[in-house]
């Protein structure tokens, strides 16, 4: 059974302060309990004066004891498993004494299993754990045995009347639990009536349906051996015996109960472990970003500005969640191995010689080593090192081409190549949004990816010009909104490196690679005889350091 813990205050509910919330929380409870007392004096009523409202016979105390044993039994082995929330094999137990002993005794059982608990809870949370499954189970039991006065009591219907009583009564308890419950949850707790059966009931609802199925078979079997009213019916020593040994299966099944229990809990425990230690490992690396930040000030708000519209292409181009949220985290931290690259290479306002431009381009092996080692990241670690790939595969540090370039790298190109362009840097000052956007489409089909720039640009032209500066881009924000690193699928096969190995990045197959692009890029440019945009615009304004 769900039950609610009513010892503990979260987060206020809109429009109700925390304080108005507890106050009401304790009427709640007061109400619950007045309306179990309420139905205990009419059960007493039925049990005095309407035989159809139990069993035939007098009261079977020994019966009562063996159940009472049962349910204190299954409370003893209850589990907490979310915020607010216990449950346990409790359902069984008193399904069973109310169809055995009746809507009175399964009512007392159910309140006085509750009671070994009370020196571990507070005493308005010991009064609503007996109130709310006293009065659940007492009115489930009266339905029950209504049902069967209109057959003439337990001994008249067959046993596919029997099962359909109790699945009706099963369905009544299981919803009347849930109505008791989840208001206190709500009140204590600000946990919704959603959240509250998502986390508390509907995990546990394929075994409270075999619990059912194994009660109304174990209570088939009691009604089919019980002695008659001339041996002494319910109350007889042999249907006590009846009774222990009907119940005998019960107990394993309470156990397995606990066993299952405890097991989800244990998975939910190292879930959230899983998860702690994800956001820790994010905020490791985005410590190295926020490091590399304070020596060029230009990387945390560029990595803002480059995850916030990798994540908007992502979007526009209707990729998966999982996909939009791998760019974010890349757009992110695609910059990472910069940490790696001296100060004077990385500020330098003159045009870079082949082996300081060769450190600039290891900063993207950096980045894969650094987050390769962690087991969460390898696929982001794959997008990181191609990032600056070209379409035409005259990029680094690769040279892959086309579609060998991973989608993600493609989209964190353009959104990268857009932010430095846009922004002030060293080497010369920001260009207009017009001019940047106009590179895009001129470098389309070479440096960029056609389908990537066509829908950034649309979702540029849509949008005002802080937007396209990205003046709001904040890193600590965006970092906030990174979703769980769970989602971010494991590779096995970890990629090549694309550069020798060793303690140190082997500068000699960057310089030969930087040398053959450099080469291929100055045979176009003497082909094509024109500039781009942008180098147009520098040329046309006399930007110092183009």
């Amino acid at each position: 059974m769900g039950q609610a813990e009513t010892d503990g205050i979260s987060r206020p509910v809109t429009f109700w302060s925390r304080k108005t919330r507890t106050e009401f929380s304790v009427y709640y409870i007061y109400a619950v309990a007045a309306a179990a007392l309420v139905l205990l004096c009419g059960l007493v009523y039925a049990q005095l004066n309407v035989p159809v409202y139990h069993p035939p016979g007098s009261f079977a105390w020994a019966s009562f004891v063996v159940l009472l044993m049962l349910a204190v039994f299954a409370e003893m082995y209850s589990i907490r498993i979310a915020p607010g929330m216990e449950v346990s094999a409790g359902f069984l137990a008193c399904f069973v004494s109310a169809a055995i002993v009746g809507p009175l005794g399964g009512f007392v059982i159910a309140v006085i299993s509750q009671l070994p608990g009370v020196r571990q809870r507070l005493w308005q949370q010991t009064l609503f754990y007996c109130a709310a499954l006293g009065l659940v189970t007492g009115v489930t039991s009266f339905a029950y045995w209504a049902a069967l006065s209109l057959v003439g009591g337990s001994a008249g219907p067959s046993a596919a009347l029997l099962a359909v009583f109790g699945l009706g009564a099963g369905f009544i308890y299981q919803a009347l639990n849930f109505a008791v419950v989840v208001p206190v949850i709500w009140l204590r707790r600000g946990i919704g009536a959603r959240q509250a059966w998502h986390d508390g009931f509907k995990p546990f609802l394929p075994f409270a349906l075999f619990f059912l199925a194994i009660s109304l078979g174990l209570i088939s079997i009691y009604y089919m051996y019980m002695p008659g009213p001339a041996q002494g019916g319910a109350a007889s020593p042999y249907s006590t015996l009846l009774v222990i040994l009907c119940l005998l299966p019960v107990v394993g099944l309470i156990y397995a109960f606990r066993a299952y229990a405890q097991q989800r809990q244990l998975a939910d425990h190292n879930a959230k472990l899983a998860a702690r230690n994800e956001r820790l490992a994010l905020q490791a690396v985005s410590s190295q970003v926020a490091a590399l930040d304070l020596k060029d000030n230009y990387t945390a708000r560029h990595s803002a500005a480059v995850a916030q519209w990798a994540c908007d292409i992502a979007a526009a181009m209707e990729l998966s969640e999982h996909d939009r949220n791998l760019v974010h985290l890349a757009g992110l931290l695609h910059d990472i191995g910069k940490i790696g690259i001296p100060d004077d290479v990385l500020k330098s306002p003159a045009k870079l010689d082949r082996v300081n431009w060769s450190l600039i381009e290891s900063h993207c092996y950096n980045g894969y080593k650094i987050l390769k080692s962690i087991d969460q990241f390898q696929e982001l670690a794959t997008v990181v090192l191609h990032h600056h790939e070209h379409y035409n595969g005259n990029g680094y540090p690769r040279g892959l081409k086309g579609d060998q370039i991973p989608l993600a790298s493609r989209i964190i190109c353009v959104a990268d190549s857009y932010s430095a362009m846009v922004s002030n840097r060293p080497y010369g000052p920001a260009l207009p949004p017009d001019i940047a956007m106009a590179e895009l489409e001129f470098k389309k089909g070479t440096q960029f990816d056609p389908d990537v720039v066509e829908c950034f640009l649309a979702i540029l032209d849509v949008l005002d010009e802080s937007y396209r500066r990205g003046e709001e881009a904040d890193f600590n924000m965006e970092v906030q909104q990174v979703k769980f690193l769970k989602d971010l699928p494991q590779v096995d096969d970890e990629v090549e490196p694309p550069v020798e190995s060793g303690p140190h990045l082997g500068l000699r197959s960057h310089l030969a690679h930087h040398i053959r692009v450099s080469r291929v890029r100055e045979r176009m440019a003497q082909a094509q005889g024109e500039l781009s945009p942008a180098e147009h615009y520098r040329a046309t304004v006399h930007t110092p350091g183009a």
